[in-house]
């Protein structure tokens, strides 16, 4: 149990107020609460903040690592050191309800030792969701502090001070000033940089798809000839014209026939509910927000939120975890929640199970909704109207919810009919084949919850499949498509999140973060895509010529690895430190030898001039967001800046009176923005094209690309987009 004391009430702590507030409502006026606001203390900031100590006595050298924390000097903290000692004088028991992962076990710790607290005492407790029930079973359940989760925590730490405090000064001297690198953050920068060297070094090749209607009895079908080596839709790229010209003229001049008709039935498998990484990338391709702002949004519901007539209620679990596991509490109120509202026939005879990674953290559940019943439709009409960015935090909780309920259904269930029409005549030893499919849905299952996501090729059939073996096929408006390949897509920030998890690199908790850091100055977002910037590629390269080792990916998820073994007792926290600084200290010797990057590959330089001393203008960032902006190359004798804004001729389709400008956003983003401004605020981040829209009641006249297709901002409807467009972008 916790440390009794008499008469005095019993003291929660947590990291943040709202957690304060909505514990205080579960546990009642028996308990106090009180909040750290985070990391209250951390490495000193005063060089290093780290003792090294070689120790003598070894064939080879080594070193002890001693961290030296201080206490914040804000205001703030000051003020939670003197609720802490306050909070302690008159707790009867100190329960530490911090994080259920490795940093908020760090965070534990600290508490205990700046309360002086008997670190054999069982006071910990760990829930991974804000209910009564989840809260009282922990209380009833204590535990001691988790040296080894603290040992990895702070294992973790250190590494990224010596790696940024030690491999940082050498950039200043030997790239630019006010730049950094970081032990996570390097590798995943490394990642964008060698997706766009593919992109550049890539060189389109030509081919051509042949496609033709297929007239057989009333039907009237259009397709593209296949790929003779695959089995399923797949069109036949032909990179040879004559070749194209040849198989054109033989389907003209032959019938075809049907060979083959085959019917079966397909499944489709609810996806598993939501770990870190998942929600991540889902949030970024449904609701268009950025991983950052998705955990900002996740922590929101995790903490608690203000419902009418009930307070603060947190209404999802843990939002940073890498495990698919469900509580049994959870799974039998899933399932009586499915039988209820869908019936037997979409509930699974038994609960769906979903196998973890190798390196994820059993402990931790997945994200769900703590309350089933609470379903998206319920929580906006009790969630408070007062409360922030309200619309985002619904349609999070509702992919959330929907995903979990969906999981714990019946597979969806398809009757597909597939037909293959093969030419009577041959390219030389190549037989024609077209390939028709249609998938007709036979039960939904989940998907009535979740939607359809099965990938559907864009060549599958809708239309009528009365076809029968040794038919004759007449191949009509035979004709050839021209095309080339195309390079790999450049990352998105989902996409980045997903090749972080797949090459080990990083945690849940670190992922947001890491490419927030690097949009600051290393990379930039056009139309969601993510680019490197010349700083960003001059780091990269000088930190691969001169740390290949340290900066490798490879290397990078060994260590992650190893930290995971800290944290279970099977290895030395100081044995990892030891082999990290021993490799930087040859390294950074090497790296100071070496020649000062030259400017023009570091600095981007715009075609203005300064007004002021007709210095040319260089591209900047601002160090707190990464907005753009030109500065003056004299700087600092000269301080002139301007906001970078490029000027386009499509209207604003709200004044109908200002163009729309590309300005600058934040995290190397841009936007367009209505030059009649502050007249006008209409702004958008989607790129603005010509077009109508095609809604009578609207017909604006400029719209903007999304994906590949346009929409109109006015009305919100969508169009085709023109071809002669799509091959401009």
């Amino acid at each position: 149990m916790g440390i009794k004391l008499t008469n005095k009430k019993k003291l929660v702590i947590v990291e943040s107020p709202t957690k304060a507030k909505t514990i205080a409502k579960l546990l009642g006026k028996e308990f106090n609460s009180i909040a750290t606001v985070g990391h209250f203390r951390d490495l000193s900031k005063e060089d290093l903040g780290i003792e090294i100590k070689e120790i003598e006595g070894n064939a080879t050298t080594r070193y002890e690592f001693i961290p030296k924390y201080e206490l914040s000097t804000s205001k703030v903290v000051q003020k939670v050191k003197k609720e802490l000692k306050l909070g302690k004088d008159n707790a009867s028991e100190i329960y530490i309800a911090t994080d259920p992962d490795r940093e908020g076990e760090a965070i534990g710790w600290h508490i205990a030792e700046f309360l002086e607290l008997d670190e054999n005492q069982q006071n910990r407790i760990v829930f991974n969701e804000f209910t009564k029930k989840a809260v009282f079973e922990s209380i009833s359940n204590p535990r001691k502090l988790d040296s080894n989760l603290y040992d990895s925590q702070q294992a973790r730490r250190l590494l990224d001070r010596i790696y940024g405090f030690q491999v940082s000064p050498v950039l200043w001297k030997k790239v630019k000033g006010k730049t950094s690198a970081g032990r996570v953050q390097s590798p995943v920068l490394q990642f964008v940089i060698e997706r766009e060297e593919e992109i550049e070094k890539f060189n389109p090749e030509d081919f051509w798809n042949i496609s033709s209607n297929l007239k057989y009895k009333n039907n009237n079908l259009l397709l593209f000839l296949n790929d003779p080596k695959s089995t399923k839709l797949a069109r036949y790229r032909i990179f040879d014209k004559n070749k194209t010209d040849e198989i054109i003229k033989i389907l003209n001049s032959n019938p075809g026939v049907v060979d083959d008709i085959k019917t079966s039935e397909s499944v489709r498998s609810p996806r598993p509910p939501f770990i870190t990484s998942s929600l991540q990338q889902e949030a970024s391709q449904r609701l268009s927000i950025s991983p950052d702002v998705t955990m900002s949004y996740a922590q929101q519901l995790f903490e608690g939120i203000e419902l009418d007539g009930l307070g603060s209620v947190g209404l999802i679990t843990y939002m940073r975890t890498d495990s698919f596991s469900v509580s049994g509490t959870a799974l039998n109120s899933v399932r009586s929640y499915i039988k209820n509202e869908y019936g037997d026939e979409y509930l699974p005879e038994k609960p769906n199970y979903y196998k973890n990674k190798n390196r994820s953290q059993e402990a931790h559940e997945c994200i769900r909704p703590t309350d089933v019943e609470m379903s998206p439709q319920k929580l906006k009409k009790l969630i408070s109207s007062k409360l922030d960015r309200k619309d985002s935090l619904i349609k999070l909780y509702d992919i959330i919810w929907k995903r979990f309920v969906s999981s714990q259904m019946e597979k969806a269930k398809y009757d597909v009919n597939r037909v293959i029409v093969k030419c009577e005549k041959n390219y030389l030893d190549e037989e024609l084949l077209f390939r028709i499919e249609n998938w007709k849905v036979k039960f939904q299952g989940y998907s009535i919850l979740y939607g359809d996501d099965r990938e559907k090729s864009e060549d599958e059939s809708g239309g009528s499949m009365d076809f029968e073996i040794g038919g004759k096929v007449i191949f009509d408006n035979v004709d050839s498509k021209y095309d080339q390949t195309k390079p790999p897509s450049r990352y998105t920030e989902a996409m980045l999140v997903r090749k972080m998890e797949q090459e080990g690199i990083g945690r849940p908790s670190t992922y947001a973060n890491t490419i927030k850091t690097n949009l600051k100055l290393y990379l930039e977002k056009k139309e969601s895509r993510l680019h490197p910037t010349k700083l960003g590629r001059a780091i990269s390269k000088f930190l691969k010529n001169n740390f290949s080792t340290e900066v490798s990916p490879v290397y990078t998820t060994e260590m992650e690895e190893k930290l995971d073994k800290i944290a279970t007792g099977d290895m030395d926290w100081q044995l990892l430190l030891n082999d990290l600084y021993t490799k930087l200290e040859l390294s950074i010797k090497n790296a100071l030898e070496q020649d000062r990057v030259p400017k023009d590959e570091i600095e981007e330089y715009s075609d203005e001039h300064c007004p002021e001393c007709e210095s040319p203008m260089i591209i900047r960032s601002t160090k707190k967001n990464g907005t753009k902006f030109l500065g003056c190359s004299a700087f600092p004798k000269c301080k002139t800046a301007k906001p970078i804004i490029t000027e386009t001729n499509h209207l604003c389709p709200e004044c109908k009176n200002g163009t729309m400008r590309e300005l600058q956003g934040a995290k190397g983003s841009v936007y367009y923005g209505c030059a009649d401004y502050p007249n006008c605020k209409f702004n958008s981040r989607y790129k603005p094209a010509e077009g109508k829209c095609l809604n009578d009641e609207c017909k604006a006249e400029t719209l903007f690309i999304r994906g590949s297709s346009l929409r109109c901002e006015m009305c919100k409807s969508f169009q085709k987009m023109p071809e002669s467009l799509k091959a401009s972008q």
